[in-house]
């Protein structure tokens, strides 16, 4: 009915607020989510232990999982862009963005 009268988007922050927290519930490395579309989505997710120590062309996260590294949180600091050379460190937190899938994969890595 709104899309009819003009509306661009509508907007369910019911459904969008049960999503994150869902995703929050089900995955403990999952800290934020947004889903963009049915595809994409953004997330903050705690830095793989088996990641760690990696830089990010090492890790090489675009590839493996079809996603990109958009910022590291790191303590009180962001890194926005980090650079490929960049080294992923213990509580490091990477805010990812691409395919549902990709996302899924990386949060189930230990």
């Amino acid at each position: 009915m709104l899309q009819k009268i003009g509306a661009d988007r509508v907007v369910y922050p019911e459904r969008d607020m049960a999503q994150r927290v869902a995703h929050n519930l089900i995955s403990t490395n999952v800290l934020d989510y947004i889903e963009l579309s049915p595809k994409f989505s953004i997330a903050e997710i705690n830095a793989p232990r088996i990641l760690v120590g990696q830089s990010l062309a090492e890790a090489d996260i675009r590839v493996r999982y079809g996603i990109n590294v958009v910022s590291i949180k790191r303590g009180d600091e962001l890194i926005v862009p980090p650079l490929p050379s960049e080294k992923i460190r213990e509580k490091d937190i990477l805010v990812v963005v691409g395919s549902n899938e990709g996302v899924q994969r990386l949060e189930e890595l230990e």
